[in-house]
């Protein structure tokens, strides 16, 4: 029994209504195209970090171990051979017959420290590049959350767009069912030529091959959005015609502030500002404080007398240099310009993408409203249409065509609205503002 309750409350969880929110909320916990794009921030993050420390001291040890063929000395023989009996006889210590300055095995560790007191502002500059790239890798990221977003409205109320187009396609079908078998007992009974059924039925025919594509349209979306989601489970939002939008203006003066293309072109410029600066850093002289500390070292003469430790200054300036110094600030110069243009074109073109966009959820909202005034004329007319017929008045072409008239007054009013939320869903986008989009969606009027 426990085991039944349990596969019950399963599929119960699996079959689940989720509302457009939290659908959107498990795209953002489970899809693994987000996941790829947080881990190249997380990335660009730990490299800008990195490079925090190039302004520090670098602190090593080295070690070395050196073997000589032979030990590095004095040969002294001739002359202790002649020396050394005179001394003993005096009772004097014998000098060698050979001083070594440097045994044959050297072993040397050190404690190197090197300081960059002075670069030019190259290491501020390559910090500044880091840091361009980390908010690149975050602009990069809200695009392809934006990306998804866009699918993701497209997906969630394409599954309701299609659930309603095929259940007013099996409607019409039933209606023709229902004009067929009538159309067949007047047939029966002599009441209309041959033709009047043979229409009916070729009529019948159709709506039965576009019930059948509107299935296999709305299993298709519903198993992309199964997918995308990663759960089976149904929208719970409906299709919605928001109360009030913000204006045109409202929406081009947000986009130009933050759209997240524009903001990958900051990055962009943060980055080549910095190149220029690095070019630059080339023609001033680098500056590094060393330190050297001896930790072990033989016993030998020389390296006895060797120093234990020192401390000191290198100063560089390269007065010529493979490259031409000149040629590469200029062609990073040139870089940044472009990159400039980029973001004024990526203005210009943002500010007419929000006014097409503004437009056309305008005229979808219109359109919508206008097919929804006429919808109810032609339910009126299709069952004027269907009175006359039964009543002899009428024939069968004028009830099909009065069925297709509902029927596509139906379906372009569902496209109407569908488009209307995915343009309100793109101007959310332009604008930088998703969260806009569900306060819409919460405050709008539910279309069925």
């Amino acid at each position: 029994m426990k085991i039944l309750i349990s596969l019950f409350l399963i599929t119960v969880t699996l079959v689940a209504d989720i509302s457009v929110k939290r659908a959107w909320q498990s795209v953002l916990d489970k899809s693994h195209a987000l996941k790829a794009s947080r881990a190249d921030i997380t990335h660009a993050r730990l490299k800008q970090e990195s490079a925090e420390g190039l302004g520090m001291p670098s602190v090593s040890i080295t070690g070395s171990y050196t073997h000589l063929n032979d030990p590095i000395g004095l040969d002294l023989s001739n002359i202790s051979t002649k020396v050394n009996p005179i001394l003993v006889s005096l009772g004097a210590k014998p000098i060698p017959s050979e001083i070594d300055f440097l045994s044959q095995d050297i072993t040397l560790v050190d404690l190197q420290v090197l300081y960059p007191l002075y670069m030019g502002g190259k290491i501020v500059a390559a910090q500044d590049a880091h840091a361009g790239k980390s908010a690149e890798a975050k602009a990069q990221y809200r695009i392809a959350k934006d990306k998804a977003f866009l699918e993701f409205i497209s997906l969630y109320y394409g599954v309701i767009m299609t659930k309603s187009l095929y259940h007013t396609r099996i409607e019409a079908e039933k209606s023709l069912q229902i004009h067929y078998n009538f159309s067949k007992k007047l047939k029966q009974q002599g009441q209309i030529p041959e033709a009047e059924l043979l229409h009916a039925q070729v009529q019948l025919n159709a709506a039965k091959i576009e019930t059948t594509k509107a299935k296999h349209q709305m299993h298709i979306v519903k198993s992309a959005f199964y997918k995308m989601i990663k759960q089976k489970s149904y929208p719970k939002s409906s299709l919605f015609i928001s109360k009030k939008v913000y204006s045109l203006r409202h929406y081009t003066r947000n986009s130009v502030k933050d759209y997240a293309g524009l903001e990958v072109l900051d990055a962009k410029a943060q980055q080549t500002d910095a190149l220029v600066n690095i070019e630059k850093s080339a023609w001033k002289p680098k500056v590094i404080g060393y330190a050297n500390v001896n930790l072990h070292k033989g016993s030998s003469p020389i390296e006895e007398l060797s120093p234990s430790w020192m401390v000191g200054v290198g100063v560089k300036f390269d007065i010529f240099s493979t490259k031409d110094r000149d040629k590469e600030i200029e062609a990073a110069t040139v870089l940044r310009a472009k990159v400039a243009s980029l973001k004024y074109d990526a203005q210009e073109n943002l500010k007419i993408a929000v006014q097409k966009t503004y437009n056309e959820m305008s005229l979808y909202k219109d359109e919508f409203n206008s097919l929804s005034a006429s919808l109810s004329l032609a339910r009126e007319n299709y069952k004027l249409r269907s009175l006359a017929f039964k009543e002899g008045l009428g024939t069968s072409a004028e009830v099909v065509e009065a069925q297709m008239f509902l029927s596509g007054a139906k379906t372009q009013r569902l496209n109407a609205i569908y488009n209307y939320v995915k343009k309100l869903s793109e101007l959310a986008v332009l604008s930088g503002d998703k969260k806009q989009f569900f306060a819409f969606e919460k405050s709008g009027k539910r279309i069925k």
